[in-house]
């Protein structure tokens, strides 16, 4: 295990909106058991799941109004952290309560920041607006990926291993003989491959009958901490200006549980056919049925990395420009947290 496995001054997306009721959820986010819950007037509330007490889980527990109440000897904790009733003493000890963590919910999503709240910045959230917003319609999930999330992202910025994972789903003529355009601008790594005269990939069929082959783009963005934007667009060959260019979005929030288990939330989003249900129900199907097999891959990636007998790196190709770009990037933020603010 790394000294650092984690970055914790950033946002990472925690749970979906419709996940969040009051009803208490939990999940480990960064190695750290969290529980969520909506208050009364909507907002999201996380606090670490565990009773300062005698360390008892308070997802055990439930909700009175605002605070949650834990299950072994009823203390209560407000979504400040501040403990508010101890039932069997009258006075509570200054400053005693549980750690509470910034959460904002915006596109369909709740972020949570893992770091010190002085530099929970709501404006370092990506906006994701294909998510929620008008003119659009988006299908969600979610997985539980046994895996490190940075192995994920690079899953998703190298798609070559579609012609030989998704063959029956994503696959298409034409990813291996394109290379890659990739640039960075910031944090950001932004990359496009352009495919001409392939055939159609199963999953372009599914709002729109090619007749002939298409001319297909792959647009990839990375943005940090662990998003991964994916933009797809085809066309019949040879046209341009074709306003059914975009065929749909991918995106793709990897928010590390462990070192090596990951929660991966992603959407499928769309313009066009969005009255039609049986479009979105084959649109999550056969994304869900990708997804699926790149868990397996993962799976055991991550099994023969860590039961080598001794660390091997990590081979890098001319495909893997991208996933190279995002690592620096990552590496360059891991570096940042070591050394502090200036």
């Amino acid at each position: 295990m790394s000294e650092q496995p984690f970055l914790r001054n950033q946002w990472y997306v925690c749970a979906r909106s419709t996940e969040l009721s009051r009803k208490i959820l939990t999940r480990t986010i960064c190695g750290e058991p969290l529980i969520f819950y909506r208050r009364e007037d909507g907002s999201p509330a996380v606090l670490t799941d565990r009773c300062p007490h005698r360390q008892y889980p308070l997802s055990r527990g439930t909700l009175h109004h605002d605070d949650v109440e834990c299950g072994y000897h009823g203390l209560r904790f407000g979504p400040s952290g501040a403990c508010t009733l101890i039932p069997a003493q009258k006075d509570i000890p200054k400053g005693f309560g549980v750690r509470a963590y910034p959460a904002v919910e915006k596109n369909a999503l709740i972020h949570v920041w893992m770091g010190n709240p002085a530099q929970a910045d709501v404006a370092l959230i990506p906006d994701f607006a294909e998510n929620d917003g008008p003119g659009w319609g988006a299908v969600h999930d979610y997985l539980h990926v046994d895996a490190n999330w940075q192995l994920i992202i690079d899953n998703l910025l190298d798609l070559t291993h579609l012609t030989f994972v998704h063959k029956t789903t994503l696959a298409s003529s034409g990813i291996q003989e394109n290379p890659l355009q990739v640039s960075v601008d910031g944090d950001r790594v932004l990359a496009r491959r352009e495919m001409h005269n392939v055939e159609p990939a199963p999953v372009f069929t599914t709002m729109r009958h090619f007749e002939d082959n298409i001319d297909r783009f792959q647009n990839l963005t990375f943005l940090p901490p662990s998003h991964v934007h994916i933009r797809l667009e085809a066309c019949p060959t040879g046209v341009k200006n074709d306003p059914n260019l975009l065929h749909h979005v991918v995106l793709n929030h990897l928010t590390p549980e462990t070192e090596r288990s990951t929660h991966y939330f992603w959407s499928v989003s769309r313009r066009m056919r969005l009255e039609d249900p049986k479009v979105s129900d084959l649109l999550h199907r056969m994304n869900r049925m990708a997804f699926e097999e790149d868990l397996v891959i993962l799976r055991h990636q991550q099994h023969t990395i860590e039961t080598a007998s001794r660390p091997e790196p990590l081979v890098n190709l001319e495909a893997d420009a991208a996933v190279n770009a995002a690592r620096r990037i990552i590496r360059g933020l891991y570096q940042s947290e070591a050394v502090g603010p200036a």
